[in-house]
């Protein structure tokens, strides 16, 4: 078993910014969250933490694989400053069973000239910009490099908000149109927030960390309701395959915002 100091003084050197370092509770729950994506629990995760490269979270995984925390060989995606941490295998199965309706992911309009929150069907944009990544992902690492980077010409018409959903095997996620704004209609609207908490048991602490947060209109929930049971089983059953992570917990909160930004 690996000291939980170990991990933090990686991450700290790894992912340093600006001589700015990261909290010691910030790099159990990035560390949560990659494990839980090399046991497959996962699919991916993107990295909110500070604004480390795509090259310096690389060289973070691959201490992690030093130190035996990690597995698998995990790759790195970066679309417009923004960087994900994924499984390859488990990816790639994942978009391979939504481009065959194996799987769902429910896209919900919030577009800002709509008045609520609406259900929408899975576009043919939306699909081929699946099929798009879904390419980079298995021909796009360079043999150099486990850096995927995704030039703007590709990503320029696509909705990130919706992709980032997607990749991060939410049940469902928003759309609206951006050829119209980046505003939403979500404000002052009644949202149940769905929140997935595990505990790493390492040697020297009992850590818990919240593997996933997201949200859905309230008022949706009912349609929704058999999709979500599912989806948490799913969840449930590929976290019980392991034995690292344990103490699974979902709860669901209702929130009212004056404002979300997406």
């Amino acid at each position: 078993m690996v000291a939980s100091s170990l991990i933090v003084i990686a991450a700290q050197k790894c992912l340093c910014v600006r001589k700015k370092r990261l909290s010691s509770s910030t790099c159990l729950n990035l560390t949560v969250q990659i494990l839980a994506v090399d046991l497959g629990v996962k699919y991916a995760v993107l990295y909110d933490c500070n604004a480390a490269s795509p090259e310096q979270i690389q060289l973070f995984l691959k201490s992690l694989q030093e130190l035996g925390i990690v597995k698998n060989t995990l790759r790195v995606l970066s679309i417009d400053d923004n960087t994900i941490i994924f499984n390859p295998t488990a990816m790639e199965s994942y978009l391979n069973e939504l481009l065959q309706n194996k799987q769902r992911v429910f896209l919900i309009d919030v577009s800002p000239y709509r008045k609520q929150p609406v259900l929408t069907d899975f576009e043919e944009r939306i699909e081929d910009m699946i099929k798009s990544l879904s390419g980079l992902i298995i021909n796009g690492v360079d043999e150099s490099s486990s850096v995927i980077v995704v030039n703007n010409e590709m990503y320029n018409e696509w909705n990130l908000c919706t992709l980032f959903g997607i990749l991060l095997g939410y049940p469902a996620t928003y759309w609206f149109d951006q050829t119209k704004g980046f505003e939403n209609c979500l404000s002052m609207i009644p949202l149940a927030t769905c929140t997935v908490r595990v505990k790493w048991q390492i040697n020297d602490i009992d850590h818990c960390s919240c593997l996933y947060s997201f949200s859905i209109p309230d008022e949706l929930w009912g349609e929704l309701q058999t999709h979500m049971q599912q989806w948490t089983e799913s969840l449930r059953e590929r976290f019980n395959k392991q034995t690292i992570l344990s103490d699974f917990c979902f709860t669901r909160d209702i929130i009212t915002l004056p404002a979300v930004t997406l």
